[in-house]
């Protein structure tokens, strides 16, 4: 069926007495919350309890593998649900107050990732102003090459051979690696709002700032201590450890200048010294968590943390990220309709990559600030009643084949499905993202 034309763009005022009420967010992603962390211990119980309990079983070692494998895929899936939810706090659409949207983003979706809210921000809105432009989109000039998004478009043999073979090859991965952990963990990406910005070159060593120096070798000299006295010390001589530390920590954050912490042109939630002492002091509770339980079981915890947790955080968490983002942007132009597409997938994919409303990408992108769960109804809307949207939209069915007609997601990566420019691609009229920002706050 043909779609009306409510309006000649997708500015006007009838199409968006349609779409407002979808703008309308609530505090139901505190469920998705708790859902995904109830699978999170669900998998993480049930993974360490294999491995602890195996021999015990009678189970030959090697089933350990296999159980290690699906743990850590499964684990990263869930912390890549996590950044989704912490994806909806960088648009302010998690939660309905501010302060919270902030705080639950950063306390239980982030921190556990070694991020920030804040440090995301920043690149996601430049990604959404400047999308798939190499002059100035954040996510091409801190990752594109990386990711390889300069190689596009390739034939489908060589995605599978570059993305599902070559990728894992230790140079390239730990390149990919690093440049995350550089972008995302230390927040020194380039980003478009920092024009305003004077950095104190006092509080920097090379590109790096001295706080973030300062933090990791807290962290660091923290964990030995901790991990030290669960072997020999006792439980006043922990708690003393921890108090003495986060003391520490929140007097060197008071006494550092505020422009040695990160900054940018966008006025934080919350104030970025408080933001540090919070990323502290979850990282501290991190630790304390597993340093207690040796200390009262006896029983060395901490090595299910790093197989369980660190580990998919550098492999198969980056890794969905990483396919994620190219379906979603590679080989599209820059065009407002045809900067990203519609993608339909089976369910575990869908839950384990495309995340949150991740699948109709280029409707999120056109209206940022529709939260994740109207985000369907919302591509339907725009199909029924918009010819721009509806003759322009790529829609993708499935990775490697499908029965539908549509193209797949390897499809569209290997040929142009979509012609760049055209008056619709590129108007002016389509929502930006500062314009909707600006009405949400």
């Amino acid at each position: 069926m043909r779609a009306k034309q409510l309006g000649k763009t997708l500015n006007s005022r009838e199409l968006n007495t349609l779409i407002h009420p979808l703008r309308y967010r609530d505090n139901r992603n505190l469920l998705y919350l708790a859902a995904d962390y109830l699978t999170l211990a669900a998998v993480l119980t049930t993974g360490i309890g294999f491995c602890h309990n195996r021999a015990d079983w009678g189970i030959a070692w090697g089933w350990n593998i296999p159980v290690v494998i699906l743990t850590v895929l499964l684990v990263g899936a869930v912390q890549h649900r996590l950044a989704g939810l912490a994806h909806e706090g960088a648009h302010y659409i998690l939660l309905k107050n501010r302060f919270w949207n902030e705080f639950v983003s950063d306390f239980f979706c982030l921190f556990p990732l070694f991020s920030t809210t804040g440090q995301y921000r920043l690149i996601h809105l430049g990604h959404h102003e400047y999308t798939n432009d190499w002059d100035h989109d954040p996510e091409l000039l801190n990752l594109g090459k990386t990711r390889m998004m300069d190689k596009f478009p390739m034939t489908k043999w060589e995605f599978i051979y570059r993305f599902y073979v070559r990728i894992f090859w230790p140079p390239a991965l730990l390149r990919y690696m690093w440049d995350n952990i550089f972008v995302t963990t230390l927040g020194n990406g380039v980003h478009p709002y920092a024009k305003h910005v004077s950095t104190n070159p006092s509080g920097m060593i090379g590109r790096v700032r001295i706080t973030s120096v300062l933090g990791v070798v807290w962290f660091a000299v923290y964990c030995s201590v901790m991990g030290y006295i669960s072997y020999y010390g006792t439980a006043v001589q922990m708690a003393a450890t921890m108090v003495g530390f986060l003391t520490a920590a929140l007097a060197v954050i008071a006494a550092l200048p505020e422009d040695w912490f990160f900054q940018s042109d966008l006025r934080p939630v919350i104030p970025v010294k408080v933001t540090s002492a919070l990323r502290l002091t979850w990282l501290l509770l991190f630790e304390a968590g597993f340093a207690w339980a040796k200390l009262l079981t006896g029983t060395e915890w901490g090595v299910y943390v790093y197989l369980f947790w660190v580990l998919p955080l550098f492999t198969s968490f980056p890794y969905y990220m990483l396919l994620r983002d190219l379906y979603q942007h590679a080989n599209a132009d820059d065009g407002k309709l045809t900067n990203s597409r519609v993608i339909f997938c089976n369910w575990l994919t869908r839950w384990a990559m495309f995340i949150y409303g991740q699948d109709v990408h280029l409707t999120h992108h056109l209206y940022p600030a529709v939260p994740h769960y109207n985000l369907h109804q919302l591509h339907q809307l725009l199909m029924q009643n918009n010819v721009e949207y509806a003759e322009n939209v790529v829609e993708c069915d499935g990775m490697f084949f499908n029965h539908t007609g549509r193209p797949t997601m390897l499809d569209v990566i290997e040929q142009a499905t979509c012609e760049p420019g055209g008056d619709a691609a590129n108007s002016d009229d389509a929502p930006h993202e500062a314009e909707l920002q600006t009405a949400e706050t």
